[in-house]
Protein backbone atom coordinates (compact mmCIF):
# COMPACT_ATOMS: atom_id res chain seq x y z
CA UNK A 1 0.00 0.00 0.00
CA UNK A 2 1.02 3.50 -0.79
CA UNK A 3 0.32 6.40 1.19
CA UNK A 4 -2.42 7.54 -1.16
CA UNK A 5 -4.51 4.74 -0.19
CA UNK A 6 -5.15 6.28 3.25
CA UNK A 7 -6.66 9.21 1.70
CA UNK A 8 -10.00 6.92 2.10
CA UNK A 9 -9.38 4.39 4.80
CA UNK A 10 -8.88 7.45 7.61
CA UNK A 11 -12.06 8.82 6.91
CA UNK A 12 -13.74 5.32 6.57
CA UNK A 13 -12.66 4.89 10.43
CA UNK A 14 -13.51 8.62 11.15
CA UNK A 15 -17.37 8.05 9.95
CA UNK A 16 -17.37 4.71 11.95
CA UNK A 17 -16.02 6.76 15.43
CA UNK A 18 -18.72 9.43 14.91
CA UNK A 19 -21.85 7.02 13.94
CA UNK A 20 -21.08 4.89 16.99
CA UNK A 21 -20.42 8.38 19.51
CA UNK A 22 -24.21 9.84 18.29
CA UNK A 23 -25.93 6.71 20.07
CA UNK A 24 -23.42 6.63 22.86
CA UNK A 25 -23.21 9.22 25.67
CA UNK A 26 -20.60 7.64 27.64
CA UNK A 27 -17.47 9.79 28.76
CA UNK A 28 -14.10 9.07 27.05
CA UNK A 29 -11.31 10.29 29.25
CA UNK A 30 -11.64 12.42 32.16
CA UNK A 31 -13.19 16.24 33.56
CA UNK A 32 -12.27 17.53 36.44
CA UNK A 33 -14.07 20.75 37.63
CA UNK A 34 -13.32 22.84 40.70
CA UNK A 35 -15.62 26.42 40.48
CA UNK A 36 -17.31 28.17 43.28
CA UNK A 37 -20.54 26.20 42.46
CA UNK A 38 -19.03 23.19 43.03
CA UNK A 39 -17.27 20.12 42.39
CA UNK A 40 -17.30 17.49 39.68
CA UNK A 41 -14.62 14.46 38.59
CA UNK A 42 -15.94 11.74 36.16
CA UNK A 43 -14.13 9.86 33.91
CA UNK A 44 -14.41 6.89 31.14
CA UNK A 45 -13.86 4.70 28.75
CA UNK A 46 -15.84 2.01 26.54
CA UNK A 47 -14.94 -1.47 24.79
CA UNK A 48 -15.86 0.30 21.94
CA UNK A 49 -14.12 3.10 21.86
CA UNK A 50 -10.91 0.83 22.91
CA UNK A 51 -11.46 -1.08 19.74
CA UNK A 52 -11.76 1.95 17.72
CA UNK A 53 -8.53 3.44 18.96
CA UNK A 54 -6.79 0.17 18.94
CA UNK A 55 -8.06 0.27 14.97
CA UNK A 56 -6.44 3.79 14.31
CA UNK A 57 -3.93 2.99 16.20
CA UNK A 58 -2.62 0.45 13.64
CA UNK A 59 -4.25 2.42 10.93
CA UNK A 60 -1.51 5.35 11.57
CA UNK A 61 1.86 2.70 12.55
CA UNK A 62 0.64 1.41 8.65
CA UNK A 63 0.75 5.14 6.98
CA UNK A 64 3.72 5.67 8.99
CA UNK A 65 5.65 2.34 7.52
CA UNK A 66 3.62 2.78 3.94
CA UNK A 67 5.64 3.45 0.87
CA UNK A 68 5.92 7.14 0.53
CA UNK A 69 5.04 8.93 -2.67
CA UNK A 70 6.82 11.51 -4.42
CA UNK A 71 6.50 14.98 -3.70
CA UNK A 72 4.47 17.42 -5.88
CA UNK A 73 4.04 20.89 -6.25
CA UNK A 74 3.73 23.47 -3.10
CA UNK A 75 0.40 23.52 -1.57
CA UNK A 76 -0.27 27.07 -1.23
CA UNK A 77 -3.85 27.21 0.55
CA UNK A 78 -2.98 27.40 4.87
CA UNK A 79 -6.89 27.26 4.93
CA UNK A 80 -6.20 23.14 3.89
CA UNK A 81 -3.17 23.11 6.11
CA UNK A 82 -5.68 23.93 9.04
CA UNK A 83 -8.17 22.00 8.42
CA UNK A 84 -6.10 19.13 8.33
CA UNK A 85 -4.61 19.85 11.74
CA UNK A 86 -8.28 19.74 13.36
CA UNK A 87 -8.67 16.41 11.05
CA UNK A 88 -5.81 15.35 12.81
CA UNK A 89 -6.80 16.40 16.31
CA UNK A 90 -10.06 14.35 15.61
CA UNK A 91 -8.37 10.93 14.99
CA UNK A 92 -5.46 11.31 17.24
CA UNK A 93 -8.03 12.30 20.26
CA UNK A 94 -10.39 9.12 19.21
CA UNK A 95 -7.47 7.52 19.53
CA UNK A 96 -5.85 8.58 22.98
CA UNK A 97 -9.35 9.51 24.89
CA UNK A 98 -10.37 6.08 25.47
CA UNK A 99 -7.05 4.91 26.96
CA UNK A 100 -6.48 7.95 29.00
CA UNK A 101 -10.27 7.43 30.61
CA UNK A 102 -8.75 4.02 31.69
CA UNK A 103 -6.48 5.58 34.37
CA UNK A 104 -9.09 7.34 36.20
CA UNK A 105 -11.46 4.23 35.85
CA UNK A 106 -8.82 2.32 37.37
CA UNK A 107 -7.76 4.06 40.23
CA UNK A 108 -11.60 4.45 41.20
CA UNK A 109 -12.37 0.87 41.17
CA UNK A 110 -9.31 0.29 43.56
CA UNK A 111 -10.62 3.34 45.83
CA UNK A 112 -13.98 2.30 45.89
CA UNK A 113 -13.77 -2.10 45.00
CA UNK A 114 -16.67 -1.13 42.29
CA UNK A 115 -15.61 -1.15 38.81
CA UNK A 116 -18.00 0.79 36.09
CA UNK A 117 -16.66 1.46 32.42
CA UNK A 118 -17.35 5.38 33.49
CA UNK A 119 -18.08 7.34 36.71
CA UNK A 120 -18.77 10.59 38.06
CA UNK A 121 -18.72 12.25 41.65
CA UNK A 122 -19.48 15.54 43.47
CA UNK A 123 -16.85 14.64 46.53
CA UNK A 124 -12.90 15.23 45.83
CA UNK A 125 -11.08 12.22 46.80
CA UNK A 126 -7.29 12.64 47.47
CA UNK A 127 -6.15 10.83 44.11
CA UNK A 128 -8.18 13.04 41.82
CA UNK A 129 -4.98 15.74 41.19
CA UNK A 130 -2.51 13.03 40.62
CA UNK A 131 -4.83 11.34 38.27
CA UNK A 132 -5.46 14.65 36.42
CA UNK A 133 -2.23 15.89 35.91
CA UNK A 134 -0.96 12.16 35.04
CA UNK A 135 -3.90 11.90 32.43
CA UNK A 136 -3.32 15.55 31.23
CA UNK A 137 0.66 14.85 30.62
CA UNK A 138 0.00 11.63 29.03
CA UNK A 139 -2.93 12.90 26.57
CA UNK A 140 -0.11 15.98 25.75
CA UNK A 141 2.59 13.56 25.00
CA UNK A 142 1.41 11.21 22.55
CA UNK A 143 -0.50 14.00 20.85
CA UNK A 144 2.69 16.09 19.76
CA UNK A 145 4.17 12.55 19.28
CA UNK A 146 1.47 11.85 16.96
CA UNK A 147 1.90 15.27 15.23
CA UNK A 148 5.59 14.75 15.23
CA UNK A 149 6.55 11.27 13.92
CA UNK A 150 5.12 12.08 10.37
CA UNK A 151 8.22 14.87 10.01
CA UNK A 152 10.42 12.68 11.12
CA UNK A 153 9.55 9.57 9.14
CA UNK A 154 8.80 11.91 5.87
CA UNK A 155 4.99 10.69 5.72
CA UNK A 156 1.78 12.76 6.39
CA UNK A 157 -0.10 12.92 9.62
CA UNK A 158 -3.78 10.98 8.51
CA UNK A 159 -5.13 14.63 8.13
CA UNK A 160 -2.83 16.11 5.78
CA UNK A 161 -2.82 12.54 3.75
CA UNK A 162 -7.01 13.26 3.90
CA UNK A 163 -6.22 16.47 3.00
CA UNK A 164 -4.07 15.08 0.20
CA UNK A 165 -0.24 16.66 1.17
CA UNK A 166 1.96 16.56 3.29
CA UNK A 167 4.97 18.26 4.91
CA UNK A 168 8.25 17.90 4.12
CA UNK A 169 11.98 18.75 4.88
CA UNK A 170 13.52 21.43 2.41
CA UNK A 171 14.89 19.28 -0.43
CA UNK A 172 18.03 17.07 1.43
CA UNK A 173 17.13 18.21 4.54
CA UNK A 174 15.57 16.20 7.55
CA UNK A 175 13.94 16.74 10.82
CA UNK A 176 15.23 15.19 14.39
CA UNK A 177 12.61 13.82 16.33
CA UNK A 178 13.88 17.13 18.62
CA UNK A 179 13.00 19.32 16.29
CA UNK A 180 10.19 17.81 14.88
CA UNK A 181 8.45 18.24 18.40
CA UNK A 182 9.45 21.92 18.87
CA UNK A 183 7.58 22.00 15.27
CA UNK A 184 5.11 20.58 16.23
CA UNK A 185 4.68 22.44 19.77
CA UNK A 186 5.20 25.76 17.65
CA UNK A 187 2.16 24.50 15.55
CA UNK A 188 0.25 24.68 17.99
CA UNK A 189 0.85 28.45 18.58
CA UNK A 190 0.43 28.81 14.64
CA UNK A 191 -3.07 27.26 14.78
CA UNK A 192 -4.02 29.71 17.72
CA UNK A 193 -2.97 32.43 15.33
CA UNK A 194 -3.78 31.39 12.29
CA UNK A 195 -5.52 34.23 11.46
CA UNK A 196 -2.30 36.07 11.15
CA UNK A 197 -0.45 33.56 9.52
CA UNK A 198 -1.17 34.63 6.08
CA UNK A 199 0.80 37.86 6.47
CA UNK A 200 3.72 36.79 8.62
CA UNK A 201 6.60 35.23 6.35
CA UNK A 202 4.27 33.45 3.75
CA UNK A 203 6.31 32.05 0.67
CA UNK A 204 2.97 30.89 -1.40
CA UNK A 205 4.93 29.62 -4.23
CA UNK A 206 6.94 27.38 -1.78
CA UNK A 207 4.31 26.08 0.28
CA UNK A 208 5.56 28.10 3.19
CA UNK A 209 4.82 30.29 6.41
CA UNK A 210 6.44 31.41 8.92
CA UNK A 211 6.57 28.07 10.59
CA UNK A 212 7.88 25.89 7.82
CA UNK A 213 10.76 29.33 7.49
CA UNK A 214 11.81 28.17 11.24
CA UNK A 215 12.37 24.86 10.24
CA UNK A 216 12.76 24.82 6.82
CA UNK A 217 9.78 22.61 5.86
CA UNK A 218 7.44 22.80 3.21
CA UNK A 219 3.72 21.41 2.25
CA UNK A 220 3.65 19.67 -0.96
CA UNK A 221 0.66 17.69 -2.63
CA UNK A 222 0.93 13.92 -2.92
CA UNK A 223 1.10 12.84 -6.47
Amino acid sequence: MTVRHFRWIFPIAIALELSVSLFTATLLGYSAEWTSEGYRFAGGSAPWALGLAALISFLYLLLMDAKPVAAGAPVASLLRRFIAFWVDFLVGMSAISPVVGLLPIIVEWKRTGVFAWSFERTTPAPSDIPVTVCSAMLAGIVLLLYYAIPLVRLRPSPGACVLGYQVLPEAGGYLTLRRALARTSLGFVAVCGACIAPFVGRKRKKGMFWLDNMFRTRAVWLK
